[in-house]
């Protein structure tokens, strides 16, 4: 990703992505300050080249979350929505920030229901969004079958799949997925998902904390 900033940097695409790539990297990232910053760098050299890049906006709305302003995240949000309401990827992109990060989960599931009818090719990443948003609200079969459809080797995939499964007291299901999470991301822990998705919204913090619990998860 680095590189399409190399050899294009006043392509604000090209910083907005590169920024998604280290809130990812947060994740895992033994100190993940430096991976927040260098995600808060990123949206603000993309929404310099293009103050009205919606994914941008919904970038800015989780990294200030991340930073503890949640009422910045919220007005990003907003913005965001205002600025492509019929865009598929942004619509779904928020649907996430709505369940996990600040706002109204429902609305949220309302967001990704439309991105999918206005992008009826969506990308696996689409269904990951749906899987959330269907987790946090206590869909737990919907959450389960979503995911079933989103990227197979994301730790966040196996993290929901988990939980889903502990939630419908479908125990071997969520050990085993468990299992693999631990063996194949041993930096991955919940809190520090919590911590660098970022996690904020009470009740997506009530939902993951007590499906981790019931799933085992550290």
């Amino acid at each position: 990703m680095s590189r399409a900033v190399e050899l294009d940097p006043g392509l604000a695409r090209a910083w907005l992505t590169l920024g998604f790539s280290y809130a990812v990297e947060a994740w895992y990232a033994s100190n993940p300050s430096v991976s927040l910053e260098r995600w808060y760098s990123c949206m603000e050299q993309a929404l310099l080249l293009d103050p009205g890049d919606s994914m941008a906006r919904q970038g800015m709305a989780d990294i200030r979350a991340a930073r503890g302003d949640l009422g910045a995240a919220a007005e990003e949000l907003d913005r965001a929505l205002a600025a492509a309401p019929n865009d598929a990827d942004t619509l779904a992109m928020i649907a996430g920030s709505r369940a996990l990060v600040t706002g109204d989960p429902q609305q949220g599931c309302v967001l990704i229901q439309r991105a999918l009818r206005l992008n009826p090719l969506a990308p696996l990443w689409y269904f990951s969004m749906l899987g959330r948003t269907n987790f946090v609200v206590g869909r737990y079969r919907e959450s389960v079958v979503a995911f079933q459809q989103s990227p197979p080797d994301s730790p966040a995939t196996l993290l929901f799949q988990s939980m889903g499964h502990a939630m419908l007291d479908e125990v071997p299901q969520a050990a085993k997925i468990a299992a693999r999470l631990a063996s194949e991301f041993p930096g991955f822990t919940v809190e520090g998902f919590i911590r660098t998705y970022p996690v904020t919204n009470p009740p997506a913090l009530v939902a993951i904390r007590e499906g981790a619990r019931r799933a085992g998860l550290r």
